[in-house]
């Protein structure tokens, strides 16, 4: 199978919600600026943090843990790790695009906060959830403890970070380097040299990596 096959095999293991989730969030954060009464106001700015990011996340763990033939993949050729970043490459561009755009038509508004503020933070959180939710999935087998992490996430986010921490970089970049870290962890353990078990598939007792004693 040439390349082209292979991404666009990609795209539809992933499923629909991989392109529909982000896009959606996106409308939703800004409808809820544009009509709500102004810059500032909890709801708005908690959509406008958080929504793409969380849909992107959900999206991502969905991508993961609907996988039905892991035994089939790790037979292959291509390493399994390998073919699960490849697939994660379409969420991950689903909400780049969601987030450019969703930056441009309120920077258009003319509300606050100013662009690069918000693009940062959804950069931030966005790969500080993707990399939870995929962990979580790796771990368990399932999206539905990837989803329980990140609503305490986005919690933890609105109710006591946004309190003492500054927006923009302060927040992002150790939300990068922390989803970073955690995505490296959750491809390692599908791999044949990762150290940790993880459990893939609905029901599935595949171990990924040698036993722990």
């Amino acid at each position: 199978m040439t390349v082209a096959p292979w991404w666009v095999h990609e795209a539809r293991r992933c499923g629909k919600q991989a392109f529909v989730l982000p896009l959606l969030a996106a409308l939703l954060a800004f409808v809820a600026v544009v009509a709500g009464p102004g810059a500032g106001v909890v709801l708005d700015r908690a959509l406008l943090s958080c929504a793409l990011p969380t849909a992107t996340a959900l999206a991502c763990a969905a991508a993961v843990a609907r996988e039905p033939m892991v035994e089939l993949h790790l037979s292959l050729p291509t390493p399994y790790p390998r073919t699960v970043a490849r697939r994660l490459v379409w969420p991950v561009s689903a909400a780049a695009v969601s987030a450019a755009a969703l930056v441009g038509l309120v920077a258009a508004t003319g509300r606050r906060p100013g662009p690069v503020v918000t693009l940062l933070e959804l950069a931030g959180l966005t790969a500080l959830l993707s990399g939870a939710a995929v962990w979580a999935t790796v771990r368990t087998g399932a999206a539905a403890p990837a989803t329980g992490l990140i609503v305490a996430a986005v919690l933890a986010k609105l109710l006591l970070i946004d309190r003492v921490v500054p927006e923009g970089a302060v927040q992002a970049v150790p939300a990068l380097l922390a989803g970073a870290w955690l995505m490296a962890l959750a491809l390692r353990a599908l791999g044949p040299c990762g150290r940790s078990r993880a459990r893939l598939g609905r029901g599935a007792d595949a171990h990924f990596g040698p036993r722990e004693a």
